[in-house]
Protein backbone atom coordinates (compact mmCIF):
# COMPACT_ATOMS: atom_id res chain seq x y z
CA UNK A 1 0.00 0.00 0.00
CA UNK A 2 1.39 3.75 -1.26
CA UNK A 3 -0.46 5.83 0.90
CA UNK A 4 -2.29 4.97 4.51
CA UNK A 5 -5.20 7.57 5.43
CA UNK A 6 -6.64 5.69 7.88
CA UNK A 7 -6.58 3.00 10.61
CA UNK A 8 -9.25 0.86 11.57
CA UNK A 9 -8.74 -0.68 14.64
CA UNK A 10 -10.67 -3.42 17.25
CA UNK A 11 -9.65 -5.28 20.09
CA UNK A 12 -9.96 -8.84 21.25
CA UNK A 13 -11.57 -9.88 24.62
CA UNK A 14 -7.67 -9.96 25.94
CA UNK A 15 -7.47 -6.16 25.12
CA UNK A 16 -4.74 -7.11 22.12
CA UNK A 17 -5.38 -4.37 19.52
CA UNK A 18 -6.05 -5.40 15.97
CA UNK A 19 -5.45 -2.71 13.04
CA UNK A 20 -6.36 -2.26 9.08
CA UNK A 21 -4.72 -0.10 7.50
CA UNK A 22 -7.34 2.30 4.83
CA UNK A 23 -5.61 4.06 1.88
CA UNK A 24 -4.45 3.46 -2.16
CA UNK A 25 -2.10 1.42 -4.36
CA UNK A 26 -1.11 1.62 -7.42
CA UNK A 27 -3.36 3.30 -9.79
CA UNK A 28 -5.02 4.96 -7.22
CA UNK A 29 -6.84 1.54 -6.34
CA UNK A 30 -8.32 1.83 -2.58
CA UNK A 31 -7.03 -0.74 -0.67
CA UNK A 32 -7.15 -2.55 2.61
CA UNK A 33 -4.68 -4.33 4.49
CA UNK A 34 -4.55 -6.10 7.56
CA UNK A 35 -1.04 -5.70 9.46
CA UNK A 36 -1.33 -8.73 11.55
CA UNK A 37 -1.86 -11.24 8.74
CA UNK A 38 -1.63 -11.11 4.92
CA UNK A 39 -5.06 -10.53 3.84
CA UNK A 40 -5.67 -7.26 1.58
CA UNK A 41 -8.86 -5.97 -0.43
CA UNK A 42 -9.45 -3.42 -2.96
CA UNK A 43 -12.26 -1.70 -2.26
CA UNK A 44 -14.66 -0.95 -5.50
CA UNK A 45 -17.30 1.49 -3.74
CA UNK A 46 -18.17 2.74 -0.39
CA UNK A 47 -18.07 -0.05 3.26
CA UNK A 48 -14.29 0.12 3.76
CA UNK A 49 -14.74 0.71 7.90
CA UNK A 50 -17.44 -2.28 7.70
CA UNK A 51 -14.81 -4.21 5.73
CA UNK A 52 -12.31 -4.44 7.75
CA UNK A 53 -13.59 -4.07 10.74
CA UNK A 54 -15.38 -7.55 9.54
CA UNK A 55 -12.23 -8.82 8.84
CA UNK A 56 -11.07 -7.93 12.39
CA UNK A 57 -14.06 -9.49 13.71
CA UNK A 58 -13.66 -12.79 11.95
CA UNK A 59 -10.34 -13.37 11.47
CA UNK A 60 -8.76 -12.28 14.79
CA UNK A 61 -12.03 -11.76 17.38
CA UNK A 62 -11.50 -8.70 17.73
CA UNK A 63 -15.10 -6.99 18.56
CA UNK A 64 -14.41 -4.47 21.37
CA UNK A 65 -13.94 -0.59 20.74
CA UNK A 66 -14.10 -0.22 17.22
CA UNK A 67 -12.57 3.22 15.53
CA UNK A 68 -11.20 4.67 12.43
CA UNK A 69 -9.25 7.28 12.64
CA UNK A 70 -7.62 9.49 10.11
CA UNK A 71 -3.66 9.07 9.48
CA UNK A 72 -1.45 12.09 10.83
CA UNK A 73 0.59 12.83 7.74
CA UNK A 74 -2.60 12.07 5.95
CA UNK A 75 -4.39 14.82 7.90
CA UNK A 76 -1.21 17.49 7.83
CA UNK A 77 -1.07 17.51 3.98
CA UNK A 78 -4.61 17.80 3.37
CA UNK A 79 -4.26 20.86 5.63
CA UNK A 80 -1.27 22.09 3.97
CA UNK A 81 -3.03 21.77 0.35
CA UNK A 82 -6.25 23.88 1.79
CA UNK A 83 -3.74 26.18 2.96
CA UNK A 84 -2.48 26.76 -0.10
CA UNK A 85 -5.35 27.01 -1.62
CA UNK A 86 -6.59 29.80 0.47
CA UNK A 87 -3.62 31.93 0.32
CA UNK A 88 -3.11 31.56 -3.68
CA UNK A 89 -7.53 32.60 -3.54
CA UNK A 90 -6.41 35.39 -1.59
CA UNK A 91 -3.42 36.55 -3.39
CA UNK A 92 -5.76 36.78 -6.60
CA UNK A 93 -8.44 38.39 -4.46
CA UNK A 94 -5.85 41.36 -3.58
CA UNK A 95 -4.75 41.35 -7.05
CA UNK A 96 -8.27 41.56 -8.51
CA UNK A 97 -9.27 44.36 -6.40
CA UNK A 98 -5.69 46.65 -6.69
CA UNK A 99 -6.73 46.66 -10.06
CA UNK A 100 -9.77 48.23 -9.40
Amino acid sequence: MRSVTHHITATSEDGTVFEVSYGYGRGQRRLLGCLHCDWQEQITYGGARHKGLDHLAQAHGALGSPRMTADAAARRQALLIMLACFAVAAAILWWAASQA
